[in-house]
């Protein structure tokens, strides 16, 4: 996987939570804007998953969504845990 460029990235926020039944997903971009087949798990640590799919405009990966266990976190712990994340990768975390 290539770094982010340091001079512009793009911006994140929470579009959409999704319930599967196992877990709370935020949804940080339109599944359109990804290719259909590249959306995979970046990294899990503890309850968080963190999904990247290559993007249709610049063939970059980007930061997809972000996942946590509901067999761990309620709703609210997520969301927590959500804003933290992308204040991770606002400071430059890429994965």
């Amino acid at each position: 996987m290539r770094e982010y460029s340091s001079t512009y990235r793009r911006p994140k926020t929470i579009i959409e939570w999704k319930r599967t039944p196992g877990q709370y997903v935020a949804i940080l971009e339109q599944l359109q804007q990804f290719e259909t087949t590249s959306i995979r798990e970046l990294k899990k640590q503890g309850p968080e998953t963190i999904l990247v799919g290559r993007r249709r405009d610049d063939n970059e990966e980007d930061w997809y969504a972000l996942a946590y266990s509901r067999y761990d976190l309620e709703f609210d712990e997520a969301r927590e845990m959500a804003k933290a994340a992308l204040e991770r990768w606002r400071a430059g975390e890429t994965g």
